[in-house]
């Protein structure tokens, strides 16, 4: 072969919409009305500021809400479109056969943001992929979506030099902007945050989630 083009290190994110959201959002909405009556505190954490934060025990809740156990179904299947495709090269070089793994959901949990509020950057731990998925953000048809996002650091070290053949590593952050019924699959160890909320009503679920061979 005369040229060979080695694509090395890509940065997988995937945006995935579930068909069904409107047909489970009112009921997914009771059941967080429902969970923030039954756990009034939430969670504590130093990256969040004005918001309330679910434990990470959602998927606990799948048995007793066809709703939710349908978003998870959604959430399960993109993690493994987005970790397949990342991987299958890997895969193929050691013979692994893509049916023999399996995803597993690590954690689950849900944010209500206040007015303002928003997460500072940070990673998840203990998982290979993470997602963020866009449940309620207001009047979606009227309302400026562009804190609605989710805003990604670039892995890349910067290079110092100003030339045009480096440009596609020279973006050092990007906002992708989903609209409700949106879902962003991306990799734990990629450094994400959000812009503070600027609409009224900002509700949105993450998950973790990690890889093994079936047995």
């Amino acid at each position: 072969m005369e040229n060979e083009l080695f694509q090395l290190w890509p940065t997988f994110i995937l945006k995935k919409t579930f068909k069904d959201h409107d047909i489970y959002k009112d009921d997914i909405l009771e059941f967080i009305k429902f969970y923030k009556t039954k756990y009034p505190l939430g969670r504590e954490a130093n990256e969040n500021k004005d918001l309330y934060e679910s434990n990470y025990d959602i998927t606990n809740f799948a048995n007793e809400n066809k709703s939710l156990y349908n978003l998870i179904e959604f959430i399960g299947e993109g993690f493994k479109i987005v970790a397949y495709n990342a991987n299958k090269e890997a895969w193929k070089n050691q013979k692994i056969n893509a049916n023999d793994i399996r995803a597993k959901i690590t954690s689950m949990w849900f944010i209500d943001y206040l007015k303002n509020g928003f997460v500072f950057p940070h990673i998840h731990s203990n998982s290979s992929w993470s997602m963020v998925y866009y449940l309620d953000l207001g009047n979606p048809d009227t309302e400026d979506l562009s804190s609605s996002g989710t805003h990604f650091i670039s892995p890349y070290n910067k290079s110092d030099s100003s030339d045009y053949g480096n440009l596609f590593s020279r973006e050092a952050s990007r906002n992708i902007v989903g609209r409700e019924g949106d879902a962003l699959f991306f990799p734990s160890t990629l450094i994400h945050s959000s812009y503070p909320s600027v609409n009224e009503k900002r509700i949105i679920f993450s998950a973790n989630c990690y890889f093994e061979k079936i047995k």
